[in-house]
């Protein structure tokens, strides 16, 4: 292993020979590998089934040597898959015993060619091989034979007539060729045409004729080491029959509470007759059970048959669970949800309460928990210019200072900040990957330098699946008056005022879909308004909304940009001596122009993040 890992070091994966300091008191192996491999850049998978705490300090360690000391410690074994180190319990391999094969007794006498035999469950082949080596007479195993063991014993009785016996009492038969070998095959009419064995009819202690039972129906009994099988074949038989006609061969006491309506065709071998009365009556009304060697045969929902059961939930809520199951399963079977215990109670039939609880241990699984971090930005990109002469008259002396004629007057951020807000202004969806706290401290410093607005910083929390909703918003109250004026001899005059609000919101809804890989699917839905000046005096403010909706595929703790919602603001304002102001050149000495440029985008960060 040690030579495996240098190996691997030498060819690429530089982290296995760094240096590191842990220092860790009771952490799961699973997270302190984790740890090591994000920090020294490693392919690392370990089996969540390994349970194991780690309480150690590590300093100026080589990862080599730790992994290696944890192997030895904790009784793991690394398996090798290019540069992925796959971690998994150790499990010694136990040296392999060669094989050797048991010696039959068997006695052969050569000049009076009688044989004795003892067998108990031993092979039909080993059988066949050392009594040709023993008596140096060819016996063979037809093809087709299955395998099969042989009981048997006999005692100085001729060769061929001892061989015979043998095979008689183990459902075969022995043919001599005329080159005087002796081949074991199954009697003539049970091999078909593929050399399968289709039934058998020789009177024997571990099996029986095939009897017919019924029109169209027949069965077979085998006895196996003290176990009764049957083999049934029926064509459009009724059921209620079947179960007569099979319970009385095999002298099963049974009682049958009501006839169980219906035909079957079926073919099956070597069953018991608890699986034939499962199959049987699978997709009837009917089930079966047993009480003091009696078998009880009734119809689901009569008294005595059915059960009631209490499941309780591992992970999922009980609260609607009920609305999960689908229709087939709950027919028959009354559910009543207890969310005190967190369970379900079932009442009905077992076969049916079986089934439910199976698709209840299905989908009790635990839910992930999402936590969603999400920071709406406002860039902002505008200019003011501003030209002219102001004069005034003050109260006081006025100093000469200051510009004389109007200039430029523009405020930029660093080359590098443009830059950067360039490239979130541009895309509809980035992936900026993992980041670090010094992520939000980049944000706070373009904050402060105006460069862009952070508008909200929200934190939600849900279930995987589950929809997450944040709204905050602003409302603006504006009067409206109604003047009512009621006609007559002294018109009277009423005059009604109502406050009327105006919202401008922060709308955000994140749906997250996690996979079995922990990537993430979030339905983004956000919806952005702004109060804007009035357009006309009295008027009430007006509302910009701009809005978005996105799928998007991210992983665990990976952070997404979505942007490009747009307002752009223009204004051009001045003011200076009537006519003079509108000369040409002279325009530039009597007034005073202000002309800005403004375009604001909206850049939404979303970084979703699995809390186990």
């Amino acid at each position: 292993m040690q030579q495996k890992l240098n190996d691997l070091a030498n060819t690429g994966n530089k982290g296995l020979k760094e240096l590191a300091n842990f220092s860790v008191s009771d952490a799961p192996i699973q997270d302190f590998l984790r740890s090591v491999a994000e920090t020294h850049n490693l392919n690392i998978s370990i089996d969540p089934n390994i349970k194991v705490l780690i309480t150690n300090n590590f300093t100026n360690a080589s990862v080599i040597n730790i992994l290696l000391y944890l192997c030895q410690e904790y009784e793991l074994d690394i398996r090798f898959f290019g540069n992925i180190l796959s971690f998994v319990k150790y499990v010694p391999t136990q040296e392999k015993v060669a094989y050797s094969p048991k010696k039959l007794k068997l006695i052969y006498d050569d000049i009076k060619d009688w044989v004795s035999v003892d067998l108990a469950n031993d092979s039909l082949s080993l059988f066949a091989k050392q009594i040709t080596q023993l008596t140096h007479k060819n016996v063979l195993v037809a093809s087709g034979v299955p395998p099969k063991l042989l009981s048997a014993y006999v005692e100085k009785m001729p060769f061929k007539k001892g061989l015979e016996k043998i095979a008689l009492t183990n459902g075969l038969v022995l043919s001599q060729t005329d080159d005087s070998t002796y081949i074991l095959e199954l009697p003539a009419g049970e091999i078909d045409k593929n050399g399968k064995q289709i039934t058998n009819n020789i009177s024997s202690n571990n099996s029986k004729k095939k009897t017919e039972i019924a029109d169209g129906a027949s069965l077979k009994i085998n006895k196996q080491n003290g176990n009764t099988f049957i083999d049934i074949d029926a064509i459009n038989t009724p059921i209620a029959d079947l179960i007569k006609m099979i319970s009385s061969e095999l002298g099963i006491n049974y009682v049958l509470f009501s006839d169980v309506k219906g035909n079957t065709t079926l073919r099956v071998k070597n069953i018991t007759y608890d699986s034939f009365l499962s199959l049987i009556l699978q997709g009837t009304a009917h089930t079966y059970k047993t009480s003091q060697g009696v078998y009880l045969i009734g119809e689901r929902v009569s008294e005595g048959f059915r059960s009631v059961s209490l499941v309780k939930l591992a992970h999922r809520p009980s609260e609607k669970i009920d609305e999960m199951i689908p229709k087939e399963l709950k027919q028959g079977v009354e559910i009543k949800v207890m969310e005190e215990l967190n369970a379900v109670i079932l009442s009905g039939s077992s076969p049916q309460i079986q089934e439910i609880k199976l698709f209840l241990q299905a989908i009790d699984q635990p839910v992930k928990n999402v936590l969603i971090e999400v920071i709406v930005v406002e860039i902002r990109k505008g200019n003011t210019i501003k030209t002219g002469i102001k004069a005034g008259v003050s109260d006081s002396t006025v100093r000469t200072g200051g510009e004389i004629l109007s200039g430029l007057d523009f405020t930029l951020g660093s080359k590098a900040i443009n830059r950067f807000l360039s490239t979130l202004s541009s895309g509809a969806g980035i992936n900026i990957g993992r980041v670090t706290s010094n992520f939000y401290l980049t944000l706070q410093a373009l904050e402060t330098n105006e460069n862009l607005q952070v508008r909200s910083t929200p934190k939600l929390s849900t279930l995987n699946g589950h929809e997450a909703n944040l709204t905050i918003g602003q409302s603006v109250y504006y009067v409206e008056q109604t003047q009512n004026i009621n006609p007559g001899v002294t018109p009277i005059t009423t005059i009604t005022q109502r406050f009327q609000r105006v919202n401008a919101d922060l709308n955000i809804k994140i749906n997250p879909k996690v996979s079995e890989d922990e990537n993430i699917t979030l339905d983004v839905s956000a919806e952005f308004s702004d109060f804007i000046p009035p357009t006309v005096n009295g008027a009430p403010p007006g509302n910009a909304t701009r809005k978005f909706t996105s799928k998007i595929r991210v992983k665990n703790e990976e952070m997404i940009v979505l942007g490009g919602l747009e307002e752009a603001r223009q204004s051009n304002s001045g003011s200076g001596v009537p006519l003079l102001s509108r000369i040409p050149i002279l325009k530039w000495l009597f007034s005073s122009r202000t002309k800005t440029k403004q375009k604001n985008k909206l850049v939404v960060f979303i970084k979703p993040t699995l809390i186990h």
